[in-house]
């Protein structure tokens, strides 16, 4: 089996046992919003990376994948939910392809909807009897929640006072938080020692902060397509990307006063707007500099795995940074690759 084809098989499997699981315990389920709520995460479908991770981490450490699946339910769960609040706070209202859950269902309805999945992920969660393991969780569920918050504070910040470890610390919280939990919560799980919980704690942060980056790359140079999602958001949404601060400090004058203008509302960040600023993005080599920090990463993330014994859940692991890293070669634009 070709390993593309192998996460595919992860992924299937996985989808199988988590709505087999929600069917039989929501089947005399009166709520309609968290029947939508879960119908939707199953129309939509999703990568459900770290569920998978939760339940590869578990395993690789020498422990069963049973003991861990109410877990990596409940954290993909948990993660639905943070999309929900996150692409209503963003106006976001194309996910995956389709129309986000806010823009299908209403803003308001999709607020609930988040709050009810969240509170079905800590009922799961709550089934794995491990106090520690629901403290990880419940702690990656408050830094997703404080990195949302110091993103959007960022946008008030003078261009000037962004830097690049600034925005590392808020892809951590907001993105590799959950990455972390779900490696150290299957390691817990599968009754791993400290050095692999250590070791794939760093593996779940290298992968998230390096599938954060890629995330502002496509969200310029991606093909809608492809990603399912538009272009431009980011920008419009005046984030202070990886981009936009690389840029700003390697631009020339006049394309560093363009860029300010867009940050600050200046100009209105339309298509002619977003792709002026992509050329910009090309010129001062910001997008290679991107597309190079998270290859670095993930090649971090990998090394991460070379304590634990060779074993198949050790080699998925391993796919699965692989297949992070292929993933701007296959959704990017090819013209931007090109430049």
């Amino acid at each position: 089996m070709r390993d593309e084809e192998l996460f595919h098989a992860e992924v299937h499997r996985f989808n199988g046992l988590m709505f087999g699981l929600i069917e039989e315990r929501t089947r005399n389920c009166k709520n309609k919003i968290l029947s939508d709520a879960l119908s939707y995460i199953r129309e939509t479908g999703g990568k459900r990376l770290r569920p998978i991770i939760c339940l590869l981490a578990a395993e690789a450490v020498g422990g069963s994948r049973d003991k861990a699946l109410s877990t990596a339910i409940a954290i993909e769960l948990l993660h639905n939910a943070t999309l929900i609040h996150d692409d209503i706070i963003d106006d976001n209202y194309i996910r995956r392809r389709s129309p986000s859950n806010p823009a299908r269902f209403g803003a308001k309805n999709a607020v609930l909807m988040g709050d009810l999945l969240l509170g079905f992920s800590c009922e799961l969660l709550a089934e794995c009897g491990e106090p520690e393991v629901m403290r990880v969780v419940m702690n990656a569920l408050s830094d997703i929640a404080l990195g949302q918050y110091r993103e959007f504070t960022l946008r008030l910040c003078a261009l000037d006072e962004v830097t690049e470890r600034a925005y590392m610390e808020v892809a951590e919280l907001k993105t590799a938080s959950a990455f972390m939990a779900s490696a150290e919560a299957g390691v817990m799980l599968g009754c791993g020692g400290g050095v692999e919980l250590e070791n794939l704690r760093n593996y779940g942060r290298n992968l998230g902060v390096a599938f954060q980056i890629q995330d502002d790359i496509l969200d310029i140079c991606g093909d809608p397509a492809k990603t399912g999602k538009p272009v431009g958001l980011d920008i419009k949404n005046r984030e202070r990307t990886i981009l936009v601060i690389h840029a700003l400090k390697h631009a020339s004058c006049a394309d560093r006063a363009y860029i300010e203008d867009i940050m600050t509302g200046k100009i209105e960040a339309g298509d002619a707007e977003i792709e002026h600023l992509r050329e910009i993005f090309i010129n001062t080599h910001s997008i290679k500099h991107a597309i190079a920090l998270s290859k670095e990463l993930l090649m971090d993330a990998k090394s991460n795995l070379d304590s634990l014994e060779d074993s198949a859940a050790k080699y998925k692991l391993q796919l699965i940074a692989e297949m992070v890293s292929s993933r701007i070669e296959e959704q990017i634009q090819e013209i931007y690759i090109r430049k």
